[in-house]
């Protein structure tokens, strides 16, 4: 005899902050639950984030480009499924800031509630009277590449920031990246100077990141408290 299905599962909407398409996705179950805990446990950076991307495209039923996702997709995305699969709410441990005390305080949040706020910035920076180059957010394959690599700090950043150069734009053509050699793109990097860079860096640091306003009372030595949560990891 044949086992009954459990859970036709309900299905839901949300909307790809950075590209604004909307998509359908249903709740994960056990058997996606059980391979991020698995990651979870291993401490093991690339896994943890690759399950996390395994499971997005396990539950959602439209069909995406993931090599495009950005970071805060990722997170926002990752959020929404959460909530819908686990519950709106989630508790997450905060400390105590004060140096005598530093006592955990477990704080109720509102995840359905957490958003994305898209900058209006322009994508396009003039490096001199001739040339402009565009630029894209980067990726979440790219981050997490960058991430779990051997790199220092400064390798790490070279890397993602390459990845965001979309295209030079001179008075003449537009010369598509994706088109031309790492060894290329790198040098036309190196050959900016400090002020062109740091345009470059600007736009990076203005990327947009799911943030959550949390005020708590410890509840060892009574200090009120007004946090930001930010990324992934408090609710993975």
């Amino acid at each position: 005899m044949a086992l009954p299905k459990l859970n036709d599962t309900p299905k839901y909407s949300m909307t790809i902050p950075s590209t604004r398409q909307e998509i359908r996705f249903r709740p994960f179950l056990v058997k996606e639950e059980k391979v991020m805990l698995i990651a979870l446990e291993s401490d093991d950076q690339k896994q943890q984030l690759n399950s996390i991307v395994d499971t997005l495209s396990a539950c959602i039923e439209t069909d995406i480009d993931y090599d495009i996702l950005t970071t805060f997709d990722v997170e926002y995305m990752f959020n929404q499924l959460r909530a819908k699969s686990v519950g709106e709410t989630a508790k997450v441990s905060m400390k105590c800031t004060n140096e005598e005390c530093k006592a955990d305080n477990e704080v109720v949040i509102n995840v359905d509630a957490m958003n994305v706020k898209m900058p209006d910035i322009d994508n396009v920076i003039e490096l001199d009277n001739n040339i402009s180059i565009e630029m894209a957010f980067p990726s979440y394959k790219n981050v997490m590449h960058s991430a779990t690599e051997k790199m220092s700090e400064s390798e790490q950043m070279f890397s993602v920031l390459k990845n965001c150069l979309r295209a030079v734009i001179t008075e003449d053509e537009r010369i598509d990246l994706k088109n031309e050699s790492p060894k290329e793109v790198e040098s036309f990097i190196e050959s900016m100077n400090s002020g062109q860079f740091g345009k470059v860096r600007h736009f990076i640091e203005q990327m947009p990141q799911m943030k959550h306003p949390v005020e708590f009372t410890c509840k060892m030595c009574g200090k009120e408290h007004k946090e930001v949560l930010e990324g992934i990891q408090n609710f993975f």
